[in-house]
């Protein structure tokens, strides 16, 4: 059944996740990952290339890891990538939030750009479901195609998070949550979230220089594009 309230408790949030066969250390991963992949940005790189590669990584290695530990599948409904179980009943996107991502409470975290239309096409679904069917793991092709019964009863959940440079400190923290868009706000932004499981939070050392490039000063994106 869904959840009406964000979860704060580590042990809820891990029991739920273990209800939909997952664990935080996938996420944690995946967040980590992102990180690493911006070590290899210069400054000869385009001023967003660190954020974009940090996306590109979060969203190889969820896919990677659910596809390969799980055996979900890779689903691009115009080029929106996500990841769905072998029950075709879950699928999970990767997207930035703003500074209320990961805290516990209203209001609720935004997206940090407007939805689009295929975000807004899940949000749609989210809102006639009335249960998460949970799953039991099968093997299959590394994609997934679905006929529009199936596409109809798929709810779409995103992995929400939000980098942020400590002023005074040289740590990088990254806030997450694996949450369920229920509504799109006046200003395309998601601003409702039907269910909201907060992972721990990933605090990493920042890095100054990156691939030998001694002349670039490596700033941290305090708002990632």
């Amino acid at each position: 059944m869904l959840l009406n309230a964000a979860l704060g408790n580590p042990d809820d949030s891990t029991r739920l996740l273990a209800d939909m066969g997952l664990r935080p250390e996938y996420f944690d991963r995946a967040v980590r990952m992102g990180e690493r992949s911006r070590e290899q940005c210069t400054s000869d790189d385009p001023k967003n290339a660190r954020g974009t590669q940090d996306y590109l990584a979060r969203v190889r290695e969820l896919r990677f890891q659910l596809r390969t530990e799980l055996g979900w599948k890779r689903y691009d409904p115009q080029q929106a990538p996500l990841i769905v179980n072998p029950e075709k009943t879950i699928c999970i996107g990767v997207l930035l939030g703003d500074a209320r991502t990961g805290l516990p409470g209203n209001p609720q975290p935004r997206s940090h750009r407007p939805a689009g239309v295929t975000k807004e096409a899940a949000i749609t679904r989210n809102q006639h479901l009335q249960q998460l069917s949970l799953f039991t793991p099968a093997a299959g092709p590394d994609e997934v195609h679905l006929d529009d019964d199936e596409y109809a009863n798929l709810a779409t959940w995103y992995l929400l998070t939000r980098r942020i440079e400590g002023r005074k400190s040289n740590i990088v923290e990254i806030r997450s949550e694996l949450s369920l868009p229920d509504r799109v706000g006046p200003k395309g932004r998601i601003d409702s979230w039907r269910a909201r499981i907060l992972l721990p939070a990933v605090r990493i050392k920042k890095i100054q220089d990156y691939t030998g490039d001694q002349a670039a000063s490596y700033v941290v994106d305090v708002q990632e594009r």
